[in-house]
């Protein structure tokens, strides 16, 4: 007579006494899907998970929400109107940056680094009228005369040479 390996009875059998017991043997520590699942900690609440990263979907949405923007730091009035005008500076720049091909550029340059205190950079045929960066084309105005003149264009300006 034999013993069964599963539930050790006496059998007839060399291994087992019945197909139940063959079948509960070979069922067990077996992975029928795939390899054997791995055990690791869920990436919001560390606990343990044989999912790929999270154990649950409210994980998952917890942990892919984005934190809330910082609250904007209001500014005083000054550096509102300073980041204004800068601003317009650049948009105004990138569009009429242009520079003649007669023009000398290390000219134009340090006419702009010579203004005077209290003085801006004024072009005579403004640069909205189809005026470009030119030596001939520059001259220096007060702040508040630049400012009433605007984009006008004086023709009798003495001293300016049209440019072709």
């Amino acid at each position: 007579m034999n013993i069964c390996k599963q539930c050790n009875s006496e059998t007839t059998n060399p291994k087992f006494c019945s197909r139940s017991c063959s079948v509960t043997a070979a069922n067990v520590g077996r992975c029928r899907h795939g390899t054997s699942p791995v055990i690791i900690h869920c990436k919001q609440c560390h606990v343990h998970t044989t999912n790929k990263s999270f154990c649950s979907h409210k994980c998952n949405s917890m942990f892919h929400t984005k934190p809330p923007k910082p609250k904007r730091i209001l500014k005083t009035v000054e550096e509102l109107k300073a980041t204004n005008a800068a601003r317009q500076a650049r948009y105004r720049a990138k569009k009429l940056r242009q520079l003649h091909p007669n023009a000398n550029a290390k000219i134009v340059r340090e006419f702009y680094k010579n203004r005077p205190e209290g003085y801006e950079v004024d072009h005579i045929r403004p640069l909205a009228k189809g005026g470009l960066h030119h030596e001939n084309n520059l001259q220096y105005l007060t702040i508040s005369e630049n400012r009433t003149k605007g984009s006008i264009w004086l023709v009798e300006t003495e001293g300016f040479e049209p440019i072709s």
